[in-house]
């Protein structure tokens, strides 16, 4: 004969109800407390992570866990799957740490918060040197952003026909998406230029002129670019060679980019190839060649440009720049004689 104990049933109904409430809230807690808590209590350098377009929850959860960044990929796709917002999460190079929760992380990559970079080009620099900026920061390849910039088809897209983006790129301090394309890098930079100058009347020829000021005025101030400048037309208008060293260094740039660009980025240059500048045959080679170099050799600011556009009135044909930051100027070489007499030897 079977009997029905109440008061045991009753006891098993009351466990059954606990562990019904208990266990769904231990697991929510649980989750909760995976999701919101950093990872790690100790000082972790903030790491880089690529998503990839089209790349899966999954697939980056276990991106996660491999550089160590979260503990537990399944609890990290359980969060955002949960959540319903996975289909959102935007492609783009991003800066994670372990110090961070995995909601956080989560929540940078649904809002497309990728990591950026603050950067300054000086002015004066060529397309060769913020390539190296750009590299150094993370922004983009260096390779690729030179080969951008010597795309004929792309600058014309851009309203530049030209061999090379050199001139155009104006510099400032700009802030770009880390692993960016060279492409929008570029746009950015031509936009700038194109707002600074929206007011100037500049053909390329002025381009070339303040290219040049600018490297050999440095950080001077822009009376001395004005100064220059008026050395330079000077020299034009009577067919006199220009005789600049900027110009006939800037030749060994571009053969080191052409070399550097055919052999995929594993060509060095020679730390002495300056020392030879002279004896280039090259159109950049204004001891060798009459009237201007055939494109700018740097990107000047809007102080080198001014005074391109706006040359000192004077009879200059001759200066020197001194070890002190001082330029001199000569009206003819007896004058440019004494000078280097006088401060460079």
């Amino acid at each position: 004969m079977c009997y029905f104990d109440y008061n045991l049933y009753r006891h098993f109904k009351k466990i059954a109800f606990y562990l019904k409430v208990f266990i769904p809230a231990l697991v929510i807690g649980y989750l909760l407390f995976y999701a919101f808590a950093p990872q790690s209590y100790t000082d972790k350098k903030p790491e880089l992570i690529t998503i990839l377009k089209g790349e899966s929850l999954k697939e980056t959860a276990y991106k996660l866990y491999d550089e160590k960044l979260v503990s537990n990929p399944y609890m990290f796709y359980c969060i955002g799957f949960i959540s319903g917002y996975s289909r959102y999460m935007q492609a783009g190079t991003y800066y994670v740490s372990a110090n961070q929760s995995p909601a956080s992380i989560y929540y940078k990559f649904v809002n497309g918060r990728v990591a950026e970079s603050s950067v300054t080009i000086p002015p004066g620099l060529n397309i060769f040197q913020i390539a190296a900026i750009l590299y150094k920061n993370k922004i983009t390849g260096k390779r690729l952003f030179l080969i951008k910039c010597f795309d004929e088809k792309f600058l014309l897209s851009l309203k530049i026909d030209a061999k090379s983006a050199e001139g155009f790129l104006y510099p400032d301090t700009y802030i770009f998406k880390i692993n960016s394309s060279p492409a929008d890098i570029i746009k950015e930079m031509v936009n700038e230029f194109y707002i600074k100058t929206k007011n100037m009347k500049i053909n390329y020829d002025d381009l070339i002129i303040a290219s040049i000021i600018i490297k050999e005025a440095g950080g001077r101030h822009k009376n001395s670019m004005a100064l220059i400048s008026s050395v330079i037309h000077n020299r034009l208008k009577i067919n006199m060679p220009l005789d600049i060293d900027s110009t006939s260094i800037y030749s060994q740039n571009l053969m080191f980019c052409k070399k550097y660009i055919i052999n995929f980025g594993k060509f060095k240059q020679n730390s002495d190839m300056e020392s030879s500048y002279l004896k280039i045959k090259s159109p950049y080679n204004t001891y060798l060649n009459y009237g201007l170099p055939p494109t700018p050799i740097a990107n000047p600011d809007i102080k080198a440009i001014t005074a391109a556009l706006n040359p000192a009135k004077t009879r200059y044909l001759y200066y020197i720049s001194t070890k002190y930051g001082k330029t001199l100027f000569a009206y003819n070489l007896a004058g440019q004689i004494k000078n280097i007499d006088k401060y460079l030897k």
